[in-house]
């Protein structure tokens, strides 16, 4: 088996940069030591939006991995990657009637309510179309998940109903006509690295199931506990201990389980799954000092991870980076600013970055790239484009997305015949 560099090297040599690189043995390798942290009752939905590449959600979907989408093209790609509608659920806080109205005639597993005007919007879609429509509320819960740098509930959120607001009116939701409300689903934040964080927000979602259930004698086919397992991307950060999390993780779903054997139980995951698979390798276009700093222009960055360059982040940390391009055997490291190709003084993927002896048509990677990248990045800043993504798998290079040209994005846009416009004389404003 190749090293992750050889790997690198070899998909660059062959597609060239920038270029995202994923190594298909790690994603499937993250993907099984989640699964078999879990009892068997528990079904593992991956995330497209962390990271939608249909050749990736297929080489998932045949290890077994249900799909989570957020759109109607994510909900297609789940399809052509070989989903079925038995094993989708469709979660955002933006529906458009036409993503309704599909995924309702599709008969997917469960469209996860946002709000109660949602609901009535399902409810009449689904009339009309004189079927009824499985859907799952999604909660805003009081208790928020510690450890999450990114909290998605226990506070005002456009995500979800507030607990106690479901709490009192879940009898009129199960009223609701053309509709079959299978269950609750409850995310409460993101990347989170201490077990024992995912297990306390588990058991409070749990308990809350039970609770509704309780309340209003109600049997459900479904409870979905989000997720939120994540990955270290810092120094100062250490991995989620998985052995901890299965030991607590173990017991909690299987006691559910034989209380309510009916019940299906959702885990969602993306970014522990394909996060560490990934990397964004560029290529050294040009080293220049300035103001006593060296610079390592690069030809990709912000433009196609955004995330690396710390977007939207008052602290700036460095993602993890290696020039593998350089062949130096002592440890000697020289500091860098690592930056790309956009005219903003954000465009820096690396700041004060500690690497090897770096020259021009070096490649220096990013690594835990695999999550959020170009996806979620200004791809069309100065219109350079999306970049090319490589899978590598069994010692073999696959492309699974070109890299856009400029035709590509210039075919997108349409050109006005001004020529064709009446031409009027200017009026002249009188001051």
């Amino acid at each position: 088996m190749k090293s992750y560099k050889e790997k690198i090297l070899n998909a660059v040599r062959e597609y060239g940069t920038p270029s995202y690189i994923y190594d298909g043995e790690k994603l499937i390798n993250n993907y099984l030591r989640l699964r078999n942290a879990l009892p068997q009752c528990v079904d593992v939905f991956y995330a497209l939006k962390v990271n939608p590449n249909v050749s990736l959600v297929k080489l998932l979907r045949s290890k077994g991995a249900c799909t989570e989408v957020c759109s109607l093209t994510e909900m297609e790609i789940a399809l052509k990657a070989g989903s079925i509608p038995e094993d989708i659920i469709f979660l955002g806080p933006c529906k458009e009637d036409y993503e309704l109205r599909r995924a309702i005639q599709l008969g997917i597993f469960a469209l996860v309510v946002e709000s109660e005007n949602e609901l009535e919007r399902i409810s009449g879609i689904a009339k009309q179309l004189g079927v009824t429509a499985n859907v799952a509320i999604r909660i805003n819960p009081d208790f928020s998940a510690e450890g999450s740098p990114w909290k998605m509930g226990g506070r005002p959120t456009h995500f979800g109903i507030d607990e106690s607001r479901v709490l009192d009116n879940f009898g009129k939701y199960l009223n609701t006509e053309n509709v079959n409300i299978r269950g609750i689903h409850v995310y409460n934040g993101t990347n989170i690295l201490d077990a024992k964080s995912v297990y306390e927000n588990t058991k409070y979602i749990l308990q809350l199931y039970e609770t509704i259930s309780e309340k209003y004698n109600c049997k459900f086919s479904m409870v979905d506990v989000g997720g939120g397992m994540g990955i270290p991307y810092y120094a100062n950060q250490t991995a989620l201990d998985i052995d901890e999390f299965r030991n607590l993780m173990f017991p909690l779903f299987n006691d559910f389980n034989k209380k309510f054997p009916g019940t299906r139980i959702i885990m969602e995951s993306g970014r522990f799954i394909i996060g560490t698979a990934g990397y964004y390798a560029v290529s050294v276009n040009n080293i220049k000092e300035n103001h006593g700093k060296t610079f390592v222009v690069t030809n990709g960055g912000t433009n196609h991870h955004s995330s690396a360059a710390g977007t939207g982040r008052v602290v700036k940390r460095n993602f993890p980076m290696e020039n593998i391009s350089s062949e130096a055997q002592d440890e000697k490291t020289l500091e860098y600013q690592v930056s790309g190709p956009l005219c903003s003084p954000d465009d820096l993927l690396g700041r004060n970055l500690k690497m090897k002896p770096t020259h021009v048509n070096d490649i220096i990677i990013v690594k835990y790239s695999g999550a959020y990248g170009s996806t979620s990045s200004p791809g069309l800043f100065h219109s350079h484009g999306f970049p090319v993504e490589v899978l590598s798998y069994n010692d073999e290079n696959y492309l699974i997305r070109k890299k856009d040209t400029a035709e590509d994005i210039i075919s997108r846009q349409v050109v006005v015949d001004f020529n064709k416009i009446s031409k009027l004389e200017p009026k002249l404003i009188q001051i």
